[in-house]
């Protein structure tokens, strides 16, 4: 079983929600990456080692980044233990870091992926301990290595998580309110809308601000990665036993001085005010509490901060208890009639649950599409106020 170099160009995989894949693409283009090819919830790229931190510093889309090691067939329990057995673990990460496994899909008799995640972890303890003298041990709370192992038609694909912790855990958000957007599904929104750094932008109802504190990122040229490095956590790589820290250091240098600052007006309101302290606290956190105006305002004083064109980007709430619902329909009353009367020129986009009555918006929506907030199913509409 050959390896690369891991500092040569290698297939990649950087996993993403679904319907991001085409704004991921793009983004891993613009960072210059070879063989990009979007795939279901995900894109394929080539990247040598430098290129996977640029990844995970760069990426707002990419939940995280695989790199294969090894495929091999593995219908059986038996197989994927030999398989697994015969990596060279040791090459990869030290005794002294703890690791954990993650298995995806089953096959053969291999039917839970927990058990697989087992097969996989003793393989690679016996492989250690029979080189080494003694195992690793696991951690499955804050590994510092992570395994994934995905079972398809008869084979195994053994992979090295370069990110580690999911990259939409950028470190900023330490309070929220309910049912709160994933920083990765924030940026897609916006990435869905066309917004671009300098043109304004808007949320009337932003919670604990993860739509503002990530268009006031974008806003920063801030890569997101940064944020989370700042705060004192790490990528899975960084314990890789080929790492480089002094180029990962200047690679951080890099992209930290190439961060430019477009000016741009980005407003979130809320009519709560402990929400917008809260967001207030999380953009500070993230470093961009300046770049953007926080508002304690109801939804029907609302007015656009600035003449169209300009974008706006929001996620109501959901009314999921019982007994919302007529509360959720005067809502949407309340923002079709806001949008109609007060943001002429701009466009609009509404993440709403799947139980809101987006027709009480009065508007028809240019598109629909279907997307999920965690476990919650969602559907983004869009709307032109011209």
């Amino acid at each position: 079983m050959s390896r690369t170099a891991p500092h040569r160009p290698r297939p990649c995989f950087a996993s993403c929600d679904g319907g991001a894949e085409r704004h991921l693409a793009a983004e891993l283009e613009a960072l210059g990456l070879a063989s990009v090819h979007p795939a279901h919830r995900g894109v394929h790229f080539e990247a040598d080692r430098v290129g996977l931190w640029r990844v995970n510093l760069h990426s707002r889309l990419a939940n995280r980044v695989l790199m294969p090691i090894a495929e091999f067939p593995a219908a059986s329990k038996e197989a994927l233990y030999g398989g697994v057995r015969r990596v060279s673990w040791e090459q990869w990460f030290d005794l002294h870091r703890t690791f954990a496994v993650e298995a995806q899909g089953t096959q053969g008799r291999l039917t839970h992926t927990g058990h697989s995640a087992l097969v996989v972890k003793d393989a690679i303890a016996d492989r250690m301990r029979e080189l080494r003298g003694r195992r690793p041990n696991v951690d499955r709370r804050r590994p510092e290595v992570v395994i994934h192992v995905r079972l398809s038609e008869g084979r195994a694909v053994l992979s090295l998580d370069a990110s580690g912790a999911r990259l939409h855990r950028r470190g900023y958000r330490r309070e929220a309110g309910e049912a709160p957007l994933k920083e990765t599904l924030a940026a897609g929104l916006i990435a869905r809308s066309g917004w671009q750094p300098g043109q304004p932008f808007m949320d009337p109802m932003c919670g604990s601000g993860t739509l503002v504190i990530e268009a006031a990122l974008q806003a920063a040229g801030r890569a997101p990665g940064l944020v989370r490095l700042g705060l004192g956590e790490r990528f899975a790589c960084q314990h890789w036993a080929d790492h480089d820290g002094a180029a990962f250091e200047a690679t951080v240098a890099e992209v930290r001085g190439a961060a430019k600052i477009t000016p741009t007006l980005i407003v979130g309101s809320d009519v709560d005010p402990r929400m917008v302290a809260m967001a207030r606290r999380n953009a500070e956190r993230a470093g961009v509490a300046d770049l953007i105006r926080f508002e304690v305002r109801d939804l029907v004083d609302t007015e656009a901060p600035a003449p169209g064109p300009g974008v706006l980007v929001s996620n109501p709430p959901y009314g999921e208890r019982l007994g919302e619902v007529e509360a959720l329909r005067t809502l949407y009353d309340q923002l079709g009639s806001v949008l109609k009367h007060r943001f002429s020129g701009w466009t609009a986009w509404i993440l709403a649950g799947e139980k809101a009555p987006l027709k009480a918006i009065g508007l028809k929506p240019e598109t629909r599409e279907p997307l999920r907030n965690g476990p919650i199913r969602c559907e983004l509409a869009s709307y032109s106020l011209w």
